[in-house]
């Protein structure tokens, strides 16, 4: 064993001294919260425009006063401004994937990929176009999801990721139904299924709270024309109009909220042509409606064109330097009629690029009812947010480990600032309320139900400062089957409440042999303030666990992880523990065995927490790669990587 490492055996008792403090912490009742109001005559509009110079080159540093708004030329006063100007990065995804999500950092691009019934030779283009894009094009902290508006297999599509396997898994799986749109249903039975799909993805889109939203649309064609929309009056509407309400409904969501669509037809540029791809008018006008839909809602299509690459970037560029511009309109009664708008800026030798206005709402949406009453408002809103929100900045972690029967037990820590609870000092300490809710889906798309906790904070003034300095830590525990699970994990007080989303998978541990998931702990950092709920978690864990990765050099850290070996077999199980630069040097390896008795009666599980020192390591990136393997298997083995940093 190299000397880096040291064996360490603490069970729960060090988890339960780590949460004695001098503060209290105690179960509370859920306060009485102002019913907030809201002017229901005037309608809010968000747009974003881009802005160029003579050359084409897009143009940030401009403010406020920079620009006007007109709305049926009539000048508005600006209620919104933001100025945006995301890096656009170009990195190698090399290493190990972190196991730790934060919301330290906002999300920069937010991106839907919605792919559309098509046939299989397009939808094989689909998806050599859409990994290039998620490759080459998709940043460190962009987020991406991926919907199907045609038939799929049941785990089909992504939820909102920042993880690029995760979505190159969904592309992967997209098969395009097997037809072309040409091929699909009765043109009737298409328009009401588009309508209904594209306002299904609108309505989606619009509860993100986030800057500009783009969605990349492949399909090979509309059967709606957003322009009949823009050239119509408000009374049209009646019961023998041919539009559909759902499309001006989802027109209106993306025109009002920041919502840019990009259609690309994947068929390309190309000369030969088929009985469904004939040059028709019916053709030409699925094809001209996905240009259509681009210009009204501040997009550009890609049709007739091989130029995927330029298109990808063009994309990239206009949702990575923009403004956000929000005023009220003026418009009383707007019945869903097209509403003109002209963004100008002062500045004569700069472009605008936006769009030309948009398409008010039929009907005032009703307040939202699904909210349960016990529940903090805000701590509601941002667990529901399909993306991360950073009211409250958060790190969340979690190792899932064989627990009763089939399902898992995932130990998941949440380490949030304190700073931002909004405690307030009273009889000598610092009282607040905090809330922690989990919303947990599988691939399936299957919702389980919702975990919550809550506490009363009462912190003496001297923890009040030590947590400050540091983190306060929700260590809680879920219990989950194998499969593939998406966690929105949200924290907050009072007015202020953050959220992360988390991709997990749980191993199935009732193979023949299984390998748990790593929780790290380290002398440091259980010296956190800790809030377990629960009386006790069912791991047996050296020490809260921590989503703390980056560690001093007079540190310990404390590596935790469970092999499970479920045959009855006479067996020895070898678990490697290296410590790995980002060369592959090993700086620290440590080997250990554990042997079954010589007719085990029932299926083994086995415990391995070594330690390792870090005060010989030189500062700089590192992996703790851990290799189990059973001597039942030949060459077989399980792997985990967990990625740290020592400063």
């Amino acid at each position: 064993m190299s000397p880096m490492f040291r064996r360490l055996d603490v069970r729960l008792a060090a988890l339960t001294a780590a949460i004695v403090a001098a503060g209290a912490l105690v179960a509370g009742q859920d306060p009485q919260q102002p019913t907030p109001t809201f002017r229901t005559s005037v309608e809010a509009v968000q747009l974003s425009v881009t802005v160029t110079d003579a050359n084409g080159n897009l143009v940030s540093g401009l403010r406020e006063e920079d620009f006007e708004i007109l709305e049926n030329k009539v000048a508005r006063p600006i209620t919104t401004f933001a100025a945006v100007n995301i890096p656009i990065e170009r990195i190698e995804r090399t290493g190990a994937k972190s196991d730790v999500v934060s919301n330290d950092v906002p999300v920069s691009r937010v991106y839907v990929i919605a792919l559309d019934a098509m046939s299989a030779n397009s939808a094989l283009r689909a998806r050599h176009f859409l990994r290039r894009f998620v490759e080459q094009h998709f940043g460190p902290n962009d987020s991406a999801a991926i919907v199907l508006t045609t038939r799929g297999p049941r785990d089909s599509g992504q939820e909102f990721t920042s993880d690029p396997r995760l979505l190159l898994s969904a592309i992967d799986k997209f098969g395009g139904d097997g037809v072309s749109v040409a091929e699909e249903w009765a043109p009737r039975m298409r328009e009401r299924n588009f309508a209904g799909d594209f306002k299904a993805l609108m309505q989606y889109m619009a509860t993100l709270r986030t800057g500009r939203k783009a969605v990349i649309y492949m399909s090979e064609g509309f059967p709606l024309n957003a322009f009949d929309v823009v050239d119509q009056q408000a009374s049209w509407f009646g019961l023998f109009s041919g539009m559909e309400p759902d499309f001006v409904d989802a027109l209106s969501l993306a025109t009002r909220n920041n919502i840019a669509v990009y259609p690309v037809d994947p068929r390309g540029l190309t000369t030969e042509t088929t009985e469904s791809e004939s040059f028709s008018t019916e053709s030409l006008d699925t094809r001209s409606s996905m240009s259509a839909l681009a210009d009204v809602t501040g997009g550009f299509s890609l049709v007739g064109s091989n130029n995927y690459n330029a298109a990808f970037e063009r994309i990239v560029r206009e949702n990575s330097t923009y403004y956000i511009l929000g005023f009220n309109s003026a418009v009383q009664k707007p019945n869903g009629r097209f509403v003109g708008v002209d963004v100008r800026v002062k500045r004569p030798d700069l472009r605008v690029r936006s769009y030309d206005g948009y398409v008010s709402q039929r009907e005032r949406r009703r307040p939202d009812q699904s909210r349960p009453n016990s529940v903090l408002p805000g701590v509601w809103d941002a667990v529901t947010s399909a993306i991360a929100t950073s009211g409250v900045p958060m790190r969340v972690s979690a190792a899932p480990f064989r627990g009763k029967g089939k399902d898992a037990t995932i130990p998941i820590t949440l380490e949030i600032a304190p700073n931002r609870l909004n405690l307030v000092e009273e009889n000598g300490a610092y009282r607040g309320v905090l809330e922690v809710v989990f919303v947990i889906t599988d691939a399936s798309k299957k919702t389980w139900p919702i975990w919550r906790h809550r506490a009363s904070l009462a912190l003496k003034p001297d923890t009040y400062e030590r947590v400050n300095k540091g983190a306060l830590r929700v260590l809680s525990q879920l219990t989950l089957p194998k499969g593939r699970y998406q966690i929105r994990a949200s924290a907050g007080s009072v007015g202020a409440a953050g959220s992360v989303v988390y991709d997990l998978q749980v191993p199935d541990f009732r193979q023949d042999f299984a390998l748990s998931g790593v929780a790290l702990t380290s002398a440091q950092t259980r010296q956190t303030f800790t809030f377990m709920p629960h009386k006790q978690i069912d791991v047996g864990l050296p020490g809260p666990p921590t989503t703390v990765r980056e560690f001093s050099r007079d540190d310990v850290v404390t590596i935790f992880a469970e092999a499970y070996e479920n045959r009855a077999k006479a067996h020895t199980v070898t678990v490697t523990f290296e410590v790995r630069d980002e060369t592959g040097r090993v700086h620290g390896r440590a080997v250990m065995e554990r042997k079954a008795a010589a007719k085990p009666k029932e299926a083994s599980a086995y415990v391995f927490s070594p330690s390792l020192t870090l005060e010989d390591v030189p500062p700089g990136r590192y992996t703790v790669h851990l290799t189990a393997r059973s001597s039942l298997d030949s060459g077989k083995s399980e792997t985990r990587e967990i990625p740290f940093s020592v400063r």
